[in-house]
Parts: C-alpha cells; sequence; structure tokens
C-alpha cells in the first residue's frame, strides 16, 4: 500500500519542521510549501491525501487558498486542516464554511495528530486493521468520481425535496379551495332558492359534485407536475453554467497565480545572491532584531520564565534570523525579580497593598523562581530540535541568572520605599533578556 502523503503551507520555517516531524512518525510523506501561491503550483501535479494550511501568510491568506481549492473539482475532495494560532467558535465556523474539515492550534501535541489523521482515515485505529486491509485494492478513480459529484447529488436531493413540499402545500390549498366554492355555491342556491318544505326541491346529489371537484384536482395536479419539472430543468441549466464559469474564473485565476509565484521565486533568488555577496547580515539590522525582542520579555511574578509564550517569541525571532542569514549564538538570559510578598508558606504568597512599606512584606524572593521549574516543555523539545531546524548555522544558549543578577538595582527598604515602588523595580527584573552574537 503506497503511503500517505500530506502537504504543509506555512510561512514559518519552525512550524512546518515540527508539524512535519509530528507527520513523519506516523509514517506520512511530507511536502512543503512556504506560500499559498507555491502551493497551488505544486497542486496542479500532485495530489496530497491532506493538506495543513496556515491562516496569516504574506500575499494570498489560507482562506484564500482554501477557497480556490475547493471551487477546483480537480482538488475539491482533498481535505483541508486549518493550522493556526486563531482561535474562537467565529474563525472555527468561517474555517468549516470554506471547506475545510477543522481548525488545529499551532501548538498542538501529538495525540491530537494521531486523532487527526484517524479521522480522515490516513493511519489505521485500532480494530480497522482488517477493514483497510480488505479495501486497499478498491480502485481509487472511482472514489473520486464519487466524491465529485457528492456535491451535484447533495444539491439536487434540497431541490427536489423543496419542491416536493411546494406541490403538497399547493395541493392542499387548491382542495381546500375547492371544497369552499362548492359549499358557497350550494349556500347560495339555499338561500335564493328556499321554499316551503312541500315545495322544496330535492338536494342535489353528491355524486354530481364530485367529478367537478376531482377534475379540478386533476388539473391543478398536472399544472404543478408541469411547473416543478419546469423548474428542475432550468435549476440543472442554471447549475451547468455556474460551474462553467467558475472553472474559467478558477483556471485564469491560477494562471495569475503562476506568474506571481515565478516572480515572488525571481525576487527571492535575487535577495539571496546579495545577501550571499554581502558575506553576513547587517549590524545595524540585527541591533534592531535584538532591541525589538527584548521589548517583549518581561513576565509576571508567578509564570515561567521560559513558557509557551516566550517560544512563540523566539520562534518569530528564529525565522526573522534565518531570512538575513544570521549564523552565530542567541543567548538567553533569564533574570528572576525579588519581589516584596505578605503570606506564608503553608497559604502561599501574594502581592500585598502597593502602599504598605517594604519594611513590612514578610518575604523578599521569587518563589515561582525557587521551584526549580524554569521552562515548560514545549520549549525544552524546541532546544532540542534546534540544531535541525536550523541546519546547525543558529546555536541557543540558556543562562540563568535568578534573583542574583539584577538588571536595575533595588532601593534600601529602610529608605522609606513603599511595596508597590519595590515590586515595580522587581518586574523590571523580572525578564528574558536576549542577546545576538554573530559568527565572523
Amino acid at each position: 500500500m503506497p503511503a500517505k502523503r500530506a502537504l504543509i503551507v506555512d510561512d514559518s520555517k519552525s512550524a512546518r519542521f515540527f508539524l512535519s516531524r509530528m507527520l513523519k512518525a506516523h509514517d506520512l510523506e511530507v511536502d512543503a510549501a512556504e506560500s499559498a501561491e507555491e502551493a497551488l503550483v505544486y497542486l496542479r501535479a500532485h495530489r496530497p491525501d491532506v493538506i495543513f494550511m496556515d491562516h496569516l501568510m504574506p500575499g494570498m491568506d489560507g482562506f484564500q487558498a482554501v477557497r480556490v481549492i475547493k471551487d477546483n473539482p480537480r482538488t475539491a475532495t482533498i481535505p483541508i486542516m486549518m493550522y493556526t494560532s486563531q482561535r474562537g467558535e467565529l474563525y472555527v465556523g468561517q474555517a468549516r464554511a470554506l471547506g475545510a474539515v477543522g481548525v488545529l492550534p499551532k501548538q498542538i501535541q501529538p495525540v491530537e495528530v494521531s486523532k487527526v489523521l484517524e479521522s480522515l482515515h490516513l493511519v489505521p485505529a485500532a480494530g480497522r486493521a482488517e477493514a483497510a486491509a480488505a479495501s486497499a485494492g478498491a480502485a481509487p478513480d472511482a472514489q473520486e468520481v464519487q466524491e465529485v459529484d457528492a456535491n451535484l447529488r447533495a444539491f439536487l436531493e434540497r431541490l427536489f425535496q423543496q419542491q416536493t413540499e411546494t406541490f403538497k402545500r399547493e395541493l392542499l390549498d387548491g382542495y381546500e379551495a375547492v371544497a369552499r366554492r362548492v359549499a358557497e355555491e350550494i349556500k347560495d342556491e339555499d338561500a335564493q332558492g328556499r321554499v316551503s318544505p312541500a315545495e322544496e326541491p330535492p338536494l342535489p346529489d353528491a355524486r354530481s359534485v364530485r367529478p367537478l371537484a376531482m377534475l379540478l384536482a386533476i388539473g391543478a395536479l398536472v399544472f404543478l407536475a408541469l411547473l416543478f419539472f419546469g423548474l428542475y430543468f432550468e435549476s440543472e441549466q442554471r447549475w451547468m453554467n455556474l460551474r462553467e464559469e467558475n472553472a474559467e474564473l478558477v483556471a485564469a485565476l491560477e494562471e495569475q497565480q503562476i506568474a506571481a509565484t515565478e516572480e515572488s521565486i525571481e525576487l527571492h533568488g535575487t535577495l539571496r545572491e546579495q545577501r550571499d555577496q554581502t558575506g553576513s547580515s547587517d549590524a545595524g539590522v540585527l541591533e534592531a532584531i535584538e532591541w525589538s525582542v527584548n521589548q517583549a520579555g518581561g513576565f509576571g511574578p508567578d509564570e515561567i520564565a521560559l513558557n509557551d509564550e516566550r517560544l512563540e517569541l523566539l520562534r518569530g525571532l528564529i525565522d526573522r534570523l534565518l531570512t538575513v542569514g544570521f549564523s552565530g549564538v542567541v543567548r538567553l538570559e533569564t533574570h528572576a525579580g525579588r519581589f516584596c510578598l505578605v503570606g506564608s508558606p503553608a497559604e502561599g504568597y501574594t502581592l500585598p497593598p502597593a502602599d504598605l512599606p517594604a519594611t513590612g512584606c514578610d518575604v523578599q524572593g521569587n518563589p515561582a523562581w525557587e521551584t526549580g521549574e524554569r521552562s515548560s516543555v514545549a520549549f525544552a523539545n524546541f532546544l532540542s530540535g534546534t540544531d535541525e531546524l536550523t541546519g546547525g548555522d543558529i546555536e541557543i544558549e540558556v543562562v540563568p541568572f535568578g534573583v542574583e543578577a539584577p538588571l536595575v538595582d533595588y532601593p534600601s527598604p529602610a529608605s522609606g520605599v513603599t511595596a508597590g515602588e519595590w515590586n515595580q523595580i522587581a518586574s523590571l527584573n523580572n525578564r528574558v533578556r536576549i542577546e545576538l552574537s554573530e559568527s565572523r
């Protein structure tokens, strides 16, 4: 049985690397594209079994790419999973409305990947191995044809159901109208020709009224049947016209996207040549990157220094450094602030009121740092795979300074400083500081 193939579409090299590693663990062959335009060019010659699509990318975004893929009859049946940091029921609803089968977070766990692949029947689940082996010889072409026609069949079934309901309502209305008209005619004749019981003419035989009602009902039935078939053929013709117009639009759009992709590839090649000629990344650019990333290095007194939020910051930094051709060391200095706290070891410690004198604090320290937990599991996994991700060009060095090397000096508690002023300085010291050192 040939191996299943997955396509990852993401402009982040680190995100592509980690998702690819999880998919390969399930014996899937993995291809990757840096942009939606590159993915569309790939799909002209290849047909993966599943697509993992990022949302926010330069140029065409993930939603636009999903719409183009689903509008093309040749690729419409490929399942697409949105792979993004976007969250919320509204976002999930938009993704499903465009044709995506679901949404996965960037911080996905291996067990979630397994569940997704099992739901898409890309890996055998427990108890399905024999069924998977029995169906291995089925012809894929017939299955693809059935999937392509599924949407058209569902549309015609909905149209037929709607027309049937309309036909029922109009038929009942026709019966009621005939009954009312016959009753009114009998009532009028009875009112106009009312005579004494001796002279009263005999009532009309009910059998003489039935043929008229039946003829009217049959006529209404024939009319509604003709109307239904007329609407059906008109809808079918309109549907075929829309499919032809849609195919023409998709073809034109693909041509434009191919042209744009070729220009983008040429531009990337030119930039790469210029960077190779300069020999190293510009020092001013590195200083700007280092300054900007350190603006978001602070963390709360009860947070882990190297948590998932700092992981996203580091991933973005690595992507930018690879883009500018950086080769060297990224040094992560973890500093912990000594906070003014009140409480006890049994009940726990909290920040006191800001106007409390600093001498009234029960302890000056950092319980979160003192517990010994320095990084999250995801952060530690990222550090272990950095060499493979960067090809050995970037080394990440972690230096834990803790509370012993404050970035800002603390005042003396006896100087009259309040707990709020003390903790402001502690917050400045509670941060991860990043230094970039380029290899020469």
